[in-house]
């Protein structure tokens, strides 16, 4: 059952989250924030009662008076609904929702004014695996929205005693696991909803290894739920996010589509990040000509490491690791006059350069298109580690950074190019909002943001960089570098079945159990509405045309702001087009040509 607001909305998106939390066994409530002067007052004038300071966009301190005034009007909202929908989800206690019923997760501002509160669903002290609430307060402060799809909890499942112990399930994942890992694991009691819709005591464990890859090894991070009663594997899934799927299928090639861009010439919205200096003197493998910065060392030497963006953006060397023999995993990157790239530096350093650029350019991309201080949104540091792995035909994002195998030299040149960047740094950002599973349409939707941002980026960097061109083909520069066609790639989202697997129509979807329910497969759905949400066209399955494309930025505007606001971590295709959908609104107004075009290109490819 759906919680809703008062005045008729959309309806709501389903959640599910696996991020790790630490989960408070506190009651949502809080008092109201007392309030405090500290803001500019106008001249000759005091205001005739005390004003609360105004909060920038981006997330909102916990401990804050405004955050915790957002709470609690959040709470107060839904403690106030005496609908069905409210009184089932408390059967067999009170009509109304208490206060201890939710933990609050995040706050978030918007720079329309909008404060997002995203709360964990708890019950009987303990976390629903995933479920979660997201109200969404206008600029007076008053709810507009609540996100969020819940079902009735029987009693007893967070305070009845378990036959097995928090130790029992670690044993259990461990078994599965089968190998060592290079992170601490996590065990947290919870409940969970299985796949039959029943809720069950659980244990959620998570164990990784994604430092000892290539040479047949894949990076891990495995989420396992565990029966607190039976010891039964109820699910198991990897939360990990890679440009290539990895599952050994006969990748066809795509083709770039010929481009017909909506707004060829139309600049980002306030593209203001240029070069700490007026030397473009540093070279890349797939960018051309660049400024990327570095730190001097005091012994006169240069790092890799950028501290004029945010928290800094910072690459090193990986050093081919060998796990049963290397005890280093990296070391930073140097330079001895600050011209990087040249024909006499270390031809290591080649691939640094590259992946430096690309997530300067994804930095840069976030702040002026998206309005957002990297991942996290204050600012969080950007770390690449290349020459991951031997032979390494594949990038991902391990949790807090990212990594670029140098490929195979067959199917894969050096993964650093700036798609692939966007893409990889696109898995952090979806991690530190919606948290999207990788598994099913959860998943794709992940990879499909990814490459969408991960276009994004490239798109941007061509409206600064002549050398960087763009397309709607996902890794056209690595992807098969020796075949003689610089035209295939990955994915290409104007024409997904060009790969021989994506498909571009939901009637067409993947239903198995590989790629980890047809998370790469899949994501050329979503894909394909994005490309047609921006350019216009006729999905090829359907035959349905969108007219009038509403360019790539406002399209990227819509999706980000979607991810995260709306989308929660099972929001699947449907909820997705909802969760675009009232983004549009948000942003364009309700009767706006882009809301009204969100709906066209997502029936397009059959998701209604």
């Amino acid at each position: 059952m759906k919680i809703r607001a008062e005045t008729p909305k959309l309806p709501v998106t389903r959640s599910t989250d696996t991020r790790p939390a630490k989960v408070e066994n506190k009651a949502v409530g809080y008092s109201q924030g007392s309030s405090f002067e500290g803001q500019a007052k106008p001249a000759l004038a005091k205001p005739a009662t005390p004003l609360t300071p105004p909060v920038k966009s981006g997330p909102v301190a916990m401990d804050s008076a405004a955050s915790k005034e957002a709470i609690q009007t959040t709470v107060d909202f839904l403690q106030q609904q005496n609908t069905p929908t409210v009184s089932q989800l408390m059967a067999g206690r009170s009509t109304v929702v208490n206060r201890a019923d939710f933990a609050p997760r995040a706050v978030e501002k918007d720079d329309l004014g909008m404060t997002h509160v995203r709360m964990d669903r708890m019950s009987e002290g303990v976390r629903v695996f995933g479920e979660q609430v997201v109200s969404h307060l206008d600029k007076a402060g008053k709810v507009d929205s609540v996100t969020g799809d819940v079902a009735t909890i029987p009693a007893g499942l967070g305070k009845s005693p378990t036959k097995l112990s928090a130790q029992d399930a670690l044993a259990v994942a461990q078994k599965d696991f089968a190998g060592k890992t290079d992170r601490e694991p996590t065990t947290e009691r919870v409940i969970f909803k299985g796949a039959d819709g029943q809720y069950r005591a659980a244990y959620h464990v998570q164990m990784a290894n994604t430092t000892d890859v290539g040479q047949g090894k894949e990076p891990r991070r495995m989420n396992y739920l565990v029966d607190a009663q039976t010891g039964q594997m109820l699910e198991k899934y990897n939360q990990m996010g890679g440009v290539s799927h990895g599952h050994g299928a006969d990748h066809a090639h795509g083709k770039k589509p010929s481009l017909t861009t909506t707004e060829p010439s139309k600049k980002p919205t306030d593209p203001s990040t240029e070069p700490a200096t007026d030397k473009v003197n540093d070279t890349t493998q797939y960018s051309g000509k660049v400024e990327i910065g570095s730190t001097k060392n005091k012994d006169g030497t240069y790092s890799l490491e950028d501290k004029s963006r945010g928290g800094g953006v910072e690459t090193r060397d990986a050093l081919n690791r060998d796990p049963d023999t290397d005890s280093v995993t990296n070391k930073g990157v140097s330079d001895d006059n600050d011209v990087w790239g040249e024909a006499t530096d270390d031809a290591r350093n080649k691939d640094a350069v590259d992946a430096q650029y690309g997530a300067q350019t994804t930095y840069d991309f976030y702040k002026d298109v998206l309005g957002r201080n990297s991942i996290d949104g204050k600012g969080e540091k950007l770390i690449s580690d290349v020459h991951v792995g031997k032979d390494f035909a594949n990038a991902f994002w391990d949790g807090d950074k990212m990594n670029y195998g140098d490929g195979d030299g067959d199917q894969f040149g050096s993964l650093t190019t700036l798609d692939i960047a966007g893409h990889e740094i696109t898995h952090g950002l979806t991690e530190r909002t919606a948290g999207l599973q990788y598994r099913n349409e959860s998943g794709a939707l992940n990879e499909s943001l990814s490459d969408i941002m991960g276009v994004g980026v490239e798109w941007y960097a061509s409206q600064k960089n002549g050398a960087v061109k763009f397309d709607w083909t996902v890794g056209e520069d690595t992807y098969t570098p020796n075949n003689g066609d610089p035209t295939d790639g990955l994915r290409d989202m104007s024409n997904p079945p060009s790969d021989g697997m994506s498909p571009d129509h939901y009637s067409k979807r993947y239903k198995g159990t590989q790629d980890y329910g047809g998370v790469h497969i899949n994501s050329g759905i979503p894909n394909n509405a994005f490309y047609l949400l921006s350019e216009g066209g006729k999905n090829r399955t359907s035959g349905d045309e969108v007219k009038q494309g509403i360019g790539i930025e406002k399209g990227l505007k819509i999706f980000a702001r979607a991810q995260s606001f709306y989308m929660t971590p099972t929001t699947n295709f449907t909820q997705a087009r909802e969760a675009t959908y009232k983004a549009a609104q948000d942003l364009y107004g309700k009767d706006s040509v882009e809301a009204k075009t969100v709906l066209e290109s997502w029936s397009a490819v059959g998701v209604k």
